[in-house]
């Protein structure tokens, strides 16, 4: 197998598992530390083991780098994993990761509030800003099948937006808050944290490409970085007041540690959870940044959208949602323009393609010329 197919099979499947796992925590009723029952919702803390996760991308990096100078051969895939450039410095991530910390926080909310499926149909609006901020900041161009599809995508958020409204009349099985105004408002914090997410991907593009740094080193920084960040408003939201929906800890804090200890004693399963959604992170960060650097943002987003399917069949086998023709509808809209921003990409690949094989060829037939500039054809007997 490819080690690129293989690199897109785990980026799928990681950021499938990283979604199911957080919302399975969400689901758990925990003794908080007041000694009652609540729900663990720790949004922070999940971003904190993210950046986490990803520090543990600038440690495989030393080590690969420093087994591959012992061993004085360097591999095609050390070279990808390890490369190492001048150009690279790595306060040019810390843009990125501060995008990061606030969509992720966001994220993570909205994904307590909301099902697991609208969370991730709904993160196709990436794309939409993707396309937007590459015009502005990559110089690329959106023609009129980009923008079809993007105004595809719309509405497709919007009819999967406005099903929700009307859907937690009947399906309440993973909603903590039962009310239409809790539901709306995560939906609308993960549109605003994909705002966030589309300007960080353009710009972890931007300086991928223009300083050829491997991505396990762009990803370790991101996570060096992150954890200070992220430990820094730790403090701060565990003393910030918060109400319902976005609080219901024993303290009515945005993010109770408390809580968290609490939790965390004796419960085998969510600590081995929390571990997994770690080392997940790692790889579905770094592999996440090699696609955009050998390929684009867009592709590395319409490679992610690809684990909604994951996460519909698992919700539906587990019983979590229901479901019914109108949410069917609007991922089929949802997936139509996707689709159609995939044709126009696949269409400049092979535009692109086709102009690299012309001028091959002319370059070609220039040096048989070359080679031969006193050659004549042979005497007609």
């Amino acid at each position: 197998m490819d080690h690129r197919v293989f690199l897109s099979l785990i980026f799928v499947l990681s950021g499938t598992f990283n979604v199911l796992v957080v919302k399975w925590a969400n689901q758990q009723q925990v003794i908080g530390s007041d000694g009652k029952l609540h729900g663990f919702q720790h949004p922070v803390v999940f971003t904190l083991l993210m950046f986490l996760g990803e520090f543990l991308c600038f440690v495989a990096f030393k080590v690969i780098r420093l087994i591959s100078s012992r061993r004085g051969v360097v591999s095609d895939l050390d070279s990808i994993l390890s490369q190492d450039s001048s150009e690279f410095r790595p306060v040019s991530m810390l843009l990125p990761t501060l995008l990061d910390a606030a969509a992720s926080i966001l994220l993570f909310t909205g994904l307590y509030l909301t099902y697991a499926t609208s969370f991730q149909m709904i993160r196709g609006a990436a794309l939409i800003f993707v396309g937007i901020f590459s015009t502005m900041f990559l110089n690329h161009t959106l023609t009129g099948r980009h923008w079809l599809a993007i105004f595809t995508i719309s509405c497709g958020l919007l009819d999967i937006i406005s099903l929700d409204v009307h859907r937690v009349e009947y399906d309440l099985v993973t909603l903590p808050y039962t009310d239409y105004k809790s539901i709306l408002t995560g939906d609308l914090l993960i549109i605003i944290a994909e705002i966030l997410h589309g300007l960080q991907y353009v710009c972890e593009e931007k300086q991928l490409k223009t300083s050829n740094v491997a991505p396990l080193q762009a990803a370790g920084w991101q996570g060096i970085f992150g954890l200070g960040i992220t430990s820094l408003l730790a403090i701060c939201l565990n003393f910030l007041p918060s109400i319902d929906p976005f609080s219901c800890s024993s303290r009515a804090v945005f993010d109770d540690w408390g809580d968290l200890f609490a939790a965390l004693q004796g419960s085998i399963s969510l600590i081995m959870a929390l571990i997994a959604f770690t080392i997940s992170c790692a790889m579905y960060n770094f592999i996440g940044l090699y696609i955009a650097m050998y390929s684009s943002s867009a592709n590395r987003l319409l490679a992610d959208g690809l684990r909604v399917y994951f996460i519909w069949v698992f919700v539906i086998i587990m019983e979590w949602e229901y479901m019914n023709l109108v949410t069917i509808m609007g991922f089929l809209i949802l997936q139509m323009g996707i689709i159609l921003y995939r044709q126009a990409l696949f269409l400049d690949w092979y535009r692109a393609a086709l102009a690299r094989w012309y001028r091959a060829r002319y370059v070609d037939l220039g040096t048989e010329n070359a080679a031969a500039p006193n050659s004549r054809p042979a005497d007609v007997i």
